[in-house]
Order: structure tokens, then C-alpha cells, then sequence
């Protein structure tokens, strides 16, 4: 039974955006986030495959290219959520603070379970190994927070979005360090990367937003999101750090008013 075949490929991908949005819609009404239900849903299609007999099939290819997509997805909807204003710098700077706090503390935590109870597990890859578990993600936070009222319900969007954004750079700084060659400059390469980044994400956010704006075409948000996976897929390519310019990209387009101020202003 080929279950990688065109038709089979749509017909899976249809089903499982379609499953998406009935999750999103029972988050809403049950408070058990969507994540959970997909993850549950994964497990549940695991054994299926296996009582099958095409549990062998190699789906990491795919798994892959959407899970980079996932994580442009996550990334710049998190960017979405943050508003650059003066009244919110103090919520903003404690929320990211207890984030980068929260997230260092618990990641070495389970680094250091890890590395006592794995065999043979050295503390380099327990560091690994342990950002995942330690990011308070914003796919889970969010959902669980709309009872609260709107100032912590606030709180919580900006911690766990930060989590998000700090814990996905964390573990591609290790996961960079891990694969370090001998020619790589270790910690002065990566914030020399990090710093190019930054100007060509906020050169790169300028430029796309002032050549979208004069698009009519009504299918600019293929373009768009076509245009940020481009960008992602060149950066990891010259070995940058591509998040942020998804980051920045975001930040521009929810503060528009204050990136674009002036002479700026005047093109919008």
C-alpha cells in the first residue's frame, strides 16, 4: 500500500490542515490545547501504520520541510503578538527577563538529569537535549490563558512567546556548536552571524514591506510567506541566524508606526 503517492499526499495534508482547524476550534471551547490533540493524533497514526504493516516508510524528509515551516509559522506569529510601545517596555523587559531566566534554570535542570541518567550521555548533548523540554511554548500557553484577565493573560502571551523565540535560537546555537567544524570561530562567530543578521533582516523587513505595499495581486500572501521561506532557506544556507529575520519581519509589521516614522511614513 503506497501511501506516498500525489493523490494520497493531498489527500493527507487536506486532512490533516482540516484536522487542525477542528482542533483549534475545540481548544477554544475545552482549554486542552490544539498541540496536545496533534501530538495524541500522531501517536494514535504511529500505531496505525504499524498495525498495518508501513510503520518502515521514512517520513523524515517530509516531517522535515514541515517542520521548518511549522517553526517560521510559530516564529512569526509570536513576533506578531509583541506591540513596541512605551507604556508596555517594563511588561515587555519582565516578561522576556523571567523567560531567559526560567528557561536557563530549567534547561540545565534537565541537562543535568539527563547527564546522570543516560549512559554515555555527555553534558554538551544533554544541554541539547534539554532545550526542548524546557521551552514554554506559546502553541500550549496561549490557548490556556484566555480566562485570565487581560493583564496577565498579557504577561503570559509576551513570556511564552519569548520562550518560544530564546529557546529556538538556544537550541540552534548548541545544535551549531555541536557541529562546530575546526575552522569555526565558536561564540565570536556566532554573535559575528548574529549581528549580520540583524542588519539584513532589518534592511530585508524595510525592503519587503515597501515593495508588497504596491502589490494588488490577490495572491501577495503566497508571495509573502514563498518570499520569508526563501529568505530562511538562504540564511541557514550562509549559515546565519535565519529566525531572526523572521523575528524582525514580524516586529516591523505589528509596529509599523514606529519603524516607519518620517520620510518613512510617507511611502506607506
Amino acid at each position: 500500500m503506497d501511501i506516498l503517492t500525489s493523490y494520497n499526499l493531498i489527500i493527507e495534508a487536506s486532512a490533516i490542515i482540516i484536522l487542525s482547524f477542528i482542533f483549534s476550534e475545540l481548544a477554544r471551547k475545552t482549554n486542552v490545547p490544539s498541540v496536545l490533540m496533534l501530538i495524541a493524533l500522531g501517536i494514535l497514526l504511529k500505531f496505525g501504520l504499524d498495525a498495518l504493516g508501513i510503520g518502515s516508510i521514512d517520513f523524515f524528509p517530509i516531517l522535515e520541510v514541515l517542520g521548518i515551516v511549522g517553526l517560521i509559522m510559530i516564529v512569526l506569529e509570536a513576533a506578531l503578538e509583541l506591540e513596541l510601545k512605551p507604556a508596555k517596555i517594563i511588561p515587555i523587559a519582565k516578561a522576556m527577563a523571567i523567560a531567559l531566566i526560567g528557561l536557563l534554570a530549567s534547561t540545565w535542570v534537565a541537562a543535568q538529569v539527563l547527564h546522570a541518567f543516560v549512559p554515555g550521555m555527555n553534558m554538551q548533548a544533554a544541554w541539547l537535549y534539554a532545550t526542548p523540554l524546557s521551552i514554554l511554548s506559546s502553541a500550549i500557553i496561549i490557548p490556556s490563558v484566555s480566562g485570565l484577565s487581560n493583564v496577565k493573560k498579557e504577561f503570559h502571551i509576551y513570556e511564552s512567546t519569548f520562550s518560544d523565540i530564546l529557546g529556538i535560537m538556544l537550541f540552534y546555537f548548541l545544535a551549531g556548536q555541536w557541529e562546530a567544524t575546526e575552522q569555526s570561530n565558536g561564540v565570536v562567530g556566532f554573535f559575528g552571524n548574529l549581528g549580520l543578521t540583524l542588519a539584513i533582516s532589518v534592511v530585508g523587513s524595510y525592503l519587503i514591506l515597501l515593495i508588497f505595499q504596491n502589490i494588488r495581486s490577490q495572491v501577495k500572501l503566497f508571495l509573502l510567506i514563498a518570499v520569508l521561506l526563501l529568505l530562511y532557506a538562504l540564511g541557514k544556507k550562509m549559515h546565519l541566524s535565519s529566525l531572526i529575520i523572521i523575528l524582525s519581519f514580524g516586529l516591523v509589521i505589528a509596529n509599523m508606526q514606529l519603524f516607519f516614522r518620517g520620510r518613512l511614513g510617507r511611502w506607506l
